[in-house]
């Protein structure tokens, strides 16, 4: 993933390097030339070659300083890696004048000029590994053009002394390539190394202006809440004061008494909101999918917002849908109810419409809420997802709500598993549509129009009650015994262990996370289910009741499936979750049963079908099973 920014910081750094040397060799390369010409004068052989040679040597050596002062006035006219190929056939054209300018010393009757001409080569070479050694294609390009043909030539004489200097040569060219590969992956590992702690520092920067970001929305957060706290609070101070008036009326009394309920129904429905933006950002919050007609789901949301619309004078529409979706229909309300909530809130004259639209999918489609409200302006569309952010209430009336509501329902559609979307303009209304994965009919268990307290689930069903408060479990067993449940309770661990031993088998456990003797919850149900196990009851209900949201046991016990309902849990949210589980174990079991008896079927080669016998098809619907 970091090959390409790496290789980019090691091109930069070429550049930076190979360029930074060519003023130097500039004056070097002029005094090569003046080194050669005196050394040659007295004799020049081939003078129009000679003079050609040492032409294009002058020529490239100015071509070079050209391109120095290109790149220093330019750096941006091309790539690194551009600038790294023109300097590389700078190098081809520069030392290839002087490489083969040797041909003129075996020309030469002076003996002593090949030896010369030899040496300034060599130390040519030498400031080529000094400036272009870091990099092959540089280096690769200039050092052969200096060398090889020397050492042809010194080969080719076939006399002692210049056979040992051509041996000699091809040593110095082997041993400054195995140097140069050296001083490469020195350079490379320099180079990383910067790019590593540049990265370092970049992220620590970055999570720097996380972290302060954070801390920022934190106190943001907490100031915007502390407000909305305090407002309900203060007034509810001072209406409990005002009764203490001995000559209040009792009109007055009664008008009292009603400000201080609503004062406490706002704070205890910020409460609830805080708490679940707890919930979800601790994520201990699960998603139990079942499969479910969404007309049902439709219809509570219409049946519990249509009088508030009414009373604003609103129309609130719900488009008629047959569609079946596979999704956890209780976090799927709370999507809908904040998203209605606010359209009839922030609706003063038109409709609202709730439908579900299949916008070219082939499976699933997309739930719409639209209204014809104030809208939302652009620049605000990203901030209405902001904890306590709303667009039309800068003086913070509670009455309009406390602004969690669209912070609670992205978390909540990101957790299914899909993405909030935003359609809006000043004036125009709002469209809020999120996707839901299509179920299938014979999969519903259940029907989420029927009544909380009048579904059958719970009649006769034993249920047994881990809690280290007695209140409690004297509130639970009074609430299940009206549901018709036979309920034993147990304090602990060990108490709830000798329950099964006196030969109560539970369909369902209700325990508590906080257990005394610093015991919890999910050791007490490992224990029970253990001890179940052994006896052969298995596929036992369970469910943990818990007010704590930060525990790390209980963001892995969410992430295993195990049920988990947080304090405070109202009797309907208990009933409801009871029911849909006991009714998907049952589903479960019985989906059991028929693949064993498939089993035994395949293994006895088929059985003769009954007169009473029946399967289901695609649709859900009873059809006879055909004799064989």
């Amino acid at each position: 993933m970091r090959a390409d920014p790496i290789q980019r910081a090691i091109d930069e750094d070429l550049v930076r390097v190979l360029y930074a040397q060519d003023p130097i060799a500039f004056f070097s390369h002029w005094f090569s030339i003046a080194v050669l010409v005196a050394i040659y004068w007295p004799n020049i052989p081939s003078p129009h070659l000679f003079i050609a040679c040492f032409g294009f040597y002058a020529a490239a050596n100015c071509g070079s300083l050209a391109l120095w002062i290109c790149n220093r006035r330019y750096p941006q006219l091309v790539s690194p890696r551009g600038w790294i190929y023109l300097h590389a056939l700078r190098g081809v054209l520069l030392y290839s004048a002087p490489g083969l300018a040797v041909w003129f010393a075996f020309q030469s009757p002076h003996s002593d000029l090949p030896l010369l001409h030899t040496v300034l080569l060599v130390t040519l070479a030498a400031g080529v590994f000094m400036s272009n050694g870091f990099d092959l294609l540089n280096f690769s390009t200039a050092i052969p053009f200096l060398l090889f043909p020397s050492i042809v030539l010194h080969f080719g004489t076939h006399t002692f002394d210049r056979t040992i200097l051509a041996v000699v040569l091809a040593f110095f060219f082997c041993a400054i390539n195995v140097y140069a590969l050296s001083y490469r992956k020195l350079f490379q590992r320099v180079v990383q190394a910067r790019v590593d702690q540049q990265y370092l520092a970049e992220s620590l920067a970055a999570q720097k202006r996380v972290a302060e970001e954070a801390s920022l929305a934190k106190t943001r957060f907490f100031a915007a809440a502390s407000h909305d706290l305090r407002q309900p609070l203060h007034a509810i101070g001072l209406l409990a004061a005002s009764l203490n008036d001995p000559a209040t009326t009792a009109s007055q009394h009664a008008k009292t008494a009603e400000h201080i309920v609503y004062n406490v129904e706002a704070l205890n429905q910020l409460f609830n909101q805080v708490l679940d933006l707890a919930r979800l950002e601790s994520g201990v919050t699960q998603v139990i999918r079942l499969h479910f007609r969404l007309s049902e789901l439709f219809e509570r949301i219409g049946s519990q917002y249509r009088p508030q619309a009414a009373a604003k004078g609103l129309a609130l529409r719900i488009a008629p849908t047959s569609v079946v979706v596979h999704d956890d229909p209780v976090l799927l309300e709370r999507v809908l109810s904040n998203l209605v909530s606010n359209a009839v809130r922030y609706t003063e004259d038109g409709a609202i419409w709730l439908g579900f639209r299949r916008s070219g999918r082939l499976s699933g489609g997309f739930v719409e809420v639209r209204d014809s409200g104030i809208g939302i302006p652009g620049a605000e569309q990203q901030r209405i997802f902001e904890e306590f952010y709303q667009v039309a209430n800068p003086q913070r009336d509670a009455r309009q709500g406390h602004g969690l509501g669209l912070p609670t329902v992205k978390r909540l559609v990101t957790m299914l598993g899909g993405e909030l979307s935003l359609r809006s303009a000043p004036g125009r209304g709002s469209v809020f549509r999120f996707p839901v994965q299509e179920g299938d009919a014979s999969g519903i268990v259940t029907s989420l129009s029927e009544s909380v307290t009048s579904g059958p689930s719970a009649q006769g069903q034993r249920v047994l009650c881990i809690d280290d408060e007695p209140s409690i479990l004297e509130g639970l067993a009074s609430l299940l015994g009206r549901w018709g449940c036979e309920v034993r309770g147990a304090r602990d661990e060990g108490g709830a262990l000798a329950v099964l031993q006196s030969g109560f088998v539970p369909d369902a456990v209700l325990c508590d996370y906080q257990l005394a003797n610093h015991r919890t919850g999910a050791q007490a149900l490992t224990a029970v289910r253990n001890m179940l196990a052994r006896a052969g009851h298995e596929g036992v209900v369970t469910l943990l009741i818990t007010g704590d949201m930060a525990s790390t046991e209980l963001a892995a016990l969410a992430l295993q499936g195990i049920p988990v309902l947080h304090k405070p849990v109202t009797p309907a949210r208990l009933r409801r979750t009871l029911d849909m589980l006991w009714q998907q174990a049952e589903l479960d079991k019985g989906r059991a049963v028929v693949g064993r008896e498939g089993r035994e079927g395949l293994a006895g080669g088929g059985r003769r079908a009954e007169p009473g016998d029946t399967s289901h098809d695609a649709a859900g619907e009873p059809q006879s099973e055909s004799q064989n």
